[in-house]
């Protein structure tokens, strides 16, 4: 009985409250769990996580220490992870500013996790508490030592090369559309080290929002701006994930789509103050179980050609 009594005392979430900018959460063994992680990347499009996804986080952590990063006042996952797998520990830092950004004890943790996190909030948060800090650096230091990171809604928004980094009013495609350098559209780049995913930017609720035209609007901005000349996109739709492997073979899980775009040409109209007209984006939706090759933009799924006139989407085939 009192083994019983100290093992489910040890599953309770341990709260730390600091005025330190962070809040710390811990389910599980506080130690170091020296797992060797197995990486990967875990795109979720947001609402819900699907099953799936989790368990092979979980997998691809060696049942190490799953850290969550976000700003939000949550913990949910401290129930979610233990639920769909073994693992040594959940730990959670809610930041409020970017103070705990420079915290040792947070560096640690990051040091030390086998699988990283990145919940749902405000992208805008991660980029003002975590960019150009020590934070940053110890997460591109988890990637190049093999732990699998991931992130829904927010969390994905920060995955990409290049980011929406939504600092300003909310952007609606409509919105958008309008005018390609509407003062909502922030963009941003190299946040994560993350090589399959060099070259994209990601959107979140894709379909559920109706976001295709959003997405095209900042790739539109990225081959205009020069940031690139070969503009992807992944758009991930709710309570649906893309899993990444370390050399960028996808595979879709969930009850939705994920959609794939690109975009080869400049647009021919991507100006302030004037609707965006561009040509030739290449479309694929892909559905649970099928595969998409990130690296040689091959795989399964519906196709067509999508054509934006004078800030209106025109499918072509």
């Amino acid at each position: 009985m009192f083994r019983a009594l100290v093992l489910a005392a040890a599953l309770l979430p341990l709260t730390a409250a600091t005025d330190k900018g962070y809040r710390y959460i811990l389910t599980g063994n506080p130690d170091d769990a020296k797992v060797s992680p197995q990486g990967g990347f875990l795109l979720e499009g947001g609402a819900a996580d699907p099953e799936a996804a989790i368990r092979w986080m979980i997998k691809q952590s060696r049942g190490g220490d799953f850290l969550v990063l976000r700003a939000s006042e949550e913990d949910d996952m401290h129930v979610s992870v233990p639920a769909l797998g073994k693992v040594d520990s959940v730990e959670t830092f809610i930041f409020d500013s970017s103070g705990p950004a420079y915290s040792p004890f947070v560096i640690e943790k990051i040091d030390q996790a086998d699988a990283i996190f990145f919940a749902g909030g405000d992208q805008s948060e991660y980029v003002r508490f975590w960019k150009n800090t020590p934070v940053q650096a110890a997460v591109n230091r988890a990637i190049k030592r093999g732990v699998p990171v991931g992130g829904i809604s927010a969390g994905l928004a920060i995955l990409g090369q290049f980011q929406f980094e939504s600092m300003g009013e909310y952007v609606t495609p409509d919105y958008a559309l309008k005018d390609s350098y509407s003062s909502g559209i922030t963009l941003g780049r190299d946040f994560l080290e993350i090589s399959p995913l060099k070259g994209i930017i990601t959107d979140t609720h894709f379909s559920q929002r109706n976001r295709l035209g959003r997405l095209m609007v900042f790739m539109a901005r990225l081959l205009q701006d020069g940031w690139t000349s070969d503009a992807k996109g992944i758009g991930v739709d709710e309570e649906t994930a893309v899993i990444v492997d370390n050399y960028g073979a996808a595979r879709v899980t969930g009850k939705n789509d994920a959609v794939f775009v690109r975009l080869l040409q400049k647009p021919l109209v991507c100006r302030p103050g004037e609707p965006l007209t561009a040509e030739a984006f290449e479309v694929v939706n892909v559905s649970d179980g099928q595969e998409f090759d990130i690296k040689t933009w091959k795989g399964g799924g519906r196709r067509s050609r999508v054509d934006v006139v004078n800030g209106v989407l025109k499918t072509m085939n």
